[in-house]
């Protein structure tokens, strides 16, 4: 009687370590299942058009809820001025990271000031690109975590080689599905006007993107 009062013990243990990681890994792993709910959190003075156009784009690509947070500061931590004064993107992540509303299965972080990263060679981060100067600290339209929970988006250098503002804006919804792309789990993909082809470096290659999902990256989502 008394082995099996404890061999129960230990199952209902088992069992319920078993629910508490799923549950777990699925707030701070990335989107388990159904459909996520997406917070906007706006950094700074960036506009409400800005804000409101990202909100749009998000809903109708992927047909998710979207909710737009409180403005607030960005993160000091996230502050460098290893080449401009800038924000690192990597660390507005990790900041991010740790202000998801249990509300909310991802966070999109918008900002209107410049962001950074460094950039390796490779996924192993051996060895950063050359030159070094200009890749240690490398300006980015936006960063997400493949299947992650978080990504940012700054419109800061959306402006080059444009005074249209039909063009600015079609960058900014582009940009912000693109990451909100990468945190539901897709890889940059190689069909040249899918939305997660890779922008190498070039804002032409966001104003060539058709702004959709190809048949294989959708297919993956949905």
């Amino acid at each position: 009687m008394f082995k099996n009062k404890w061999f129960w013990v230990a199952v209902f243990a088992v069992i319920l370590a078993f629910v508490w990681f799923q549950y777990d890994f699925g707030k701070k792993g990335g989107i388990t299942g159904g459909d996520p709910v997406i917070g906007i959190l706006p950094f700074g003075e960036i506009s409400g058009r800005e804000v409101d156009s990202v909100k749009t784009a998000i809903q109708r690509l992927y047909g998710f809820e979207v909710k737009v947070l409180d403005p607030v500061q960005l993160p000091k931590m996230a502050y460098t001025e290893i080449r401009y004064p800038r924000y690192r993107a990597d660390s507005i992540l990790l900041w991010l990271g740790g202000h998801i509303p249990d509300s909310l299965d991802m966070m999109v972080g918008l900002t209107n000031k410049d962001i950074s990263v460094t950039k390796y060679l490779d996924a192993r981060r051996l060895k950063i690109k050359e030159p070094e100067w200009q890749y240690r600290d490398f300006g980015v339209f936006g960063l997400g975590s493949v299947g992650g929970s978080t990504c940012v988006v700054s419109s800061n250098r959306l402006w080059h080689k444009t005074n249209d503002d039909k063009v600015f804006y079609d960058r900014l919804k582009r940009i912000s599905c693109h990451e909100v792309g990468h945190v539901l789990g897709l890889h940059h993909c190689p069909v040249p006007d899918c939305l997660m082809n890779d922008a190498n470096e070039s804002i032409g290659t966001v104003d060539k993107s058709t702004g959709k999902l190809c048949d294989k990256c959708r297919q993956q989502i949905y």
